[in-house]
């Protein structure tokens, strides 16, 4: 059954959110280095493997194995698995061409396709505000995507494929999370989820040495387990206790983040097209998610 919103749950599903605001901004970071050495499917694998076994662990600590029999979950699993494993092999394989400031942005364009899909499926009135909303998003996303001339970038491409995903995969996030816990939802979709990447990366990609795999299980070891374990967890629950629109518009301080972080840590200095577009962008996405 759905939670219903009251007070405490509100303040428990703002602090979620806060906190996965922290360790997603780290998330491009973490991944960049990853997927040049190995390229991005491998490094997706490699992550969703060592955050799996953190996962499964967890999972059996909590004894959740009884939801498994839970059949009227599996639809809202099995789709939340499509949709998930697809953003994130777009992200990473995205991180290849493109800068971990730029996936950042884009990804937060995940607030106006939420609205786009989502609020206006449930019948929510396109007023003014909205509609201001909506157009400042779209020119902060034309001003990263195009800037100072009509150049694809197809990492950013890939990367606004994803966060075109994201709603529907935080759709089916929050009905499978009405019927099975957090650990379980998350589990199932990474347990799917590793066959399909690991065949892809072989086809798709040069298999790297195990050498420069042990060479990365820093970077791994953190986008498993702090981004897929906990992160994750945290969004889940996020989402259950809040509205998706909610728990995005608390998201917006992670591009700013990973702006810095980017800077501080890669040496990515900003370009002006990413300052000024970023503006509006966020900008729009409180229009948009304001009451």
């Amino acid at each position: 059954m759905p939670v219903k919103l009251n007070f405490e749950n509100e303040r428990r599903g703002e602090l979620f959110a806060l906190a996965l605001t922290l360790i997603e901004a780290w998330f491009p970071i973490f991944a960049f280095y990853s997927v040049a050495a190995l390229g991005g499917l491998h490094a997706y694998f490699y992550s969703l493997l060592l955050s799996a076994l953190f996962l499964g662990g967890w999972w059996w600590l909590r004894q959740k194995q009884h939801e498994i029999k839970r059949t009227a979950a599996y639809k809202d699993l099995a789709l939340t698995s499509l949709f998930i494993t697809t953003l994130f092999a777009l992200t990473f394989i995205g991180l290849q061409y493109t800068s971990a400031t730029n996936v950042a942005i884009i990804l937060f364009l995940q607030i106006l396709f939420a609205y786009l899909f989502l609020g206006r499926r449930q019948g929510e009135r396109m007023d003014a505000r909205h509609t201001v909303g909506a157009a400042l998003m779209t020119v902060g996303a034309l001003l990263v995507l195009f800037p100072g001339e009509w150049a694809i970038n197809k990492g950013d491409i890939l990367v606004l494929l994803a966060a075109m995903i994201a709603p529907l995969a935080n759709l089916y996030q929050k009905k499978a999370r009405a019927q099975v816990s957090s650990e379980t939802i998350l589990l199932v979709r990474s347990v799917i989820a590793l066959p399909f990447i690991y065949v892809l990366a072989v086809i798709f990609e040069p298999t790297p040495a195990w050498a420069l795999i042990q060479q990365q299980w820093v970077w791994l070891g953190l986008t498993g387990f702090l981004v897929f374990f906990v992160g994750k967890l945290l969004w889940v629950e996020a989402i259950h206790l809040l509205p998706i629109t909610k728990v995005n518009a608390l998201f917006a301080f992670a591009p700013l983040m990973t702006l810095g972080l980017a800077y501080w840590v890669l040496n990515q200095i900003p370009t002006v097209s990413q300052l000024v577009g970023i503006m509006p962008i966020l900008v729009g996405g409180y229009l948009i998610t304001r009451k």
